[in-house]
Parts: C-alpha cells; structure tokens; sequence
C-alpha cells in the first residue's frame, strides 16, 4: 500500500502535497498527519479518512463452556465507529478457527478503539475487548500480531496493521528554516514536472488533473496465488496467509477443487507441510488460512517456500492435478511486513 498517491487538492491559493499511504514508522508529527487540515477538507464535508485499519481474524482458544459443558458455537463481531464486521460461526468448539480478514477506514488512529465481542450463535456474550489503535503507530510496521487475553477466560489470535496517510506538506513542514535550498529546488522542479504528466487541458484551455492512477503493482495477469508471508520475531515462528487464487485454468469438463499445498524446502518430511481446506468447483477460491512454522529467521532464511495450487479429480482414487506452482526463496523476501502479495503460479502441465 505504500506509495498510494492522492490528488492534489486547492483551495484560497493554497495546496495541499502529494499524500501516500505508509507501513513504515510513524513520523514524529503523526498527529497532525492524521487531521485533516482546512486546505484538505471540503468545505461543510466529511471528515476524511487518515488511516487504514487491515484486521485478520485467526482463532480462538479456551473459549467458556455453555451449560451442561457444552462447547459454543462462536463468531466474532468487530468494530471501529459505526462500522461493524462479523465473522462466520464456527462449533460447536472451544477452540473456533475462523481465518478471516477485514478492513476499516479510519479518521483518527490515535484515539479510535477497534471492539471486539465473542458471542455464540444465540447472541451470549463469551467475551470482549477493546484494542486501542495509538499503540500501533509505535510499532514495527504499525502492526500487532498475538494472543490477546479475553477477560473472564479464553483468548484471541489476531493480526492488525496500521497504514496512516502521511501528508509530504506535513514532512516538509517539519524542514527548520533554512535548510537545503537546492534540494527543495530540486524537489520543487520535480513536482512540476510530474504535474505536467498528471495534468490535461480541459474547455477553454483550463488545466485539470487525470484521474490518479494507483501506484500499487497490480496482480500479473493469469493464474496467480496471493500471500502474506512474514517473521514473528517474539514467537519465533514464520507466518504464511495464504489468501486466494484468480484465474486457475480448469479442466475441459468440470470446474477444479483447488486447495493449496505448502511446504518448506529443502525438508519435504511431514513436518513443514501444510494445506488450506478444499473450495468446490471454482476458478477463484478465497481461503485465508493462516499457517506457522517454528524455527530461527537465520533457518528461514535459508529454505524456500513451495507453494502449489492442487485439484482433486477423483475422490475414489484421491488422485491430484497440480495447476500451479510457485517457489519463494524466503532469503529475498522482505519479512518484516507481512503485506498481500500476487505471485504468478507456473503452469506444469505447460512445456518449458
């Protein structure tokens, strides 16, 4: 999401700079980062959005029991503001897994809460919890990712990252008087001419600007398979997301079962493999099964992470169709953030 660009936007003779959104750490002037100024905001408007609040759902444990010792039927409901998610219901389990991700615009991260409420299918709280979201502006990546204790028993598995609208006329505000006045020439000069580029001559020669284009690479074309891979360095543990696939090429009759296979190379033992739950018939399965392994980042960054994207054609013979395969070295992989990423997946049954 980094490097998301905003239009500019005028008001009285003055203007507001490009903007972008940022995983990085928060800069010292995050509050004003996160206020919208008056020569943003339109005029008798809503309050606009500083942030993006990027919430991933994992699983529950040691969940109370119902009575007669059942276990519960549990879903979760998140919410920031007026805005509220729910996750599917899970059981009946005291250990529901759910695997699932959502996303909130946010307008001021230092003082709005995500909530966070256990229930079971007929509405019986089993437990709540309120994250503030200022903390994670202070931390690496501005992301959280743990168990978090639930207050009368049980406990979450969650990850929530922060990416904050960081305003380069906030950044360069922050610049004493004085300083590099040929590289703020530089920079200024830069500007105008990357507003020659996003701008057109619109009626009676007025400029005005393009529809901004998102700078965010976007997914190659074809069969791919999108992940989120990092490193949890107070667990000691590698963290796959493996999200879903678009544009699997199915077979000549019926649509594929695709489910996804994963395992640490050079090791194939049983150990490092693990696999997503099946999704019937259909050439752009969402799975969002988080997977860890246990080892150092110094081993991690020695084995690589095979991906393959696997269909069964037989349920009697349980016979496979491979149709795709990728192969990470996690050496050249940035795991320290953890972001959605498309990889291309290779077609084997293609010739080389």
């Amino acid at each position: 999401m980094s490097g998301c660009r905003w239009s500019r936007c005028a008001r009285g003779g003055s203007t507001c700079a490009w903007s972008r959104w940022s995983r990085g750490p928060a800069p010292p002037c995050w509050s004003r980062c996160c206020t919208p100024t008056p020569s943003c905001a339109p005029p008798r408007g809503p309050e606009l959005s500083a942030a993006l609040l990027a919430v991933f759902m994992d699983r529950a444990a040691r969940l109370p029991l119902r009575k007669g010792s059942k276990p519960p039927c549990a879903l979760v409901t998140l919410a920031v503001g007026d805005v509220t998610f729910r996750t599917k219901t899970c059981g009946p389990s005291s250990e529901p897994v759910w695997d699932e991700g959502f996303s909130f615009l946010i307008r001021r991260p230092h003082v709005e809460t995500l909530e966070l409420q256990v229930k079971d299918e007929a509405g019986a709280a089993l437990g709540s919890l309120s994250l503030s979201l200022s903390p994670l502006l202070a931390l690496p990546g501005l992301a959280m990712d743990g168990w978090l204790p639930l207050p009368g028993g049980g406990e979450l598995l969650l990850r929530a990252q922060l990416g904050v609208l960081v305003s380069q006329q906030v950044e360069d505000s922050a610049v004493p008087a004085g300083g590099d006045t040929e590289r703020r020439q530089e920079e200024e000069e830069g500007e105008e001419e990357e507003e020659g580029e996003d701008e057109e001559r619109g009626p009676g020669g007025l400029r005005r600007r393009r529809a901004p284009a998102d700078s965010r690479p976007q997914p190659p074309p074809g069969p791919r398979l999108q992940l989120s891979l990092w490193y949890h360095g107070e667990q000691q543990k590698l963290v796959a997301i493996v999200h879903g696939c678009r544009e699997l090429r199915g077979g000549p009759r019926d649509l594929p079962d695709p489910y996804v296979s994963l395992v640490l190379l050079p090791d194939r033992a049983r150990g490092t493999k693990r696999k997503t739950g099946v999704q019937r018939r259909s050439l752009n399965p969402d799975f969002n099964e988080r997977f860890e392994w246990e080892l150092s980042l110094e081993e991690a960054a020695r084995r690589r992470l095979e991906a393959t994207v696997k269909s069964t054609l037989s349920f009697v013979t349980r016979e496979k169709e491979a149709l795709g395969k990728l192969q990470l070295d996690l050496a050249q992989v940035d795991l320290s953030q953890g972001e959605p990423r498309w990889y291309e997946l290779q077609d084997e049954r293609s010739p080389p």
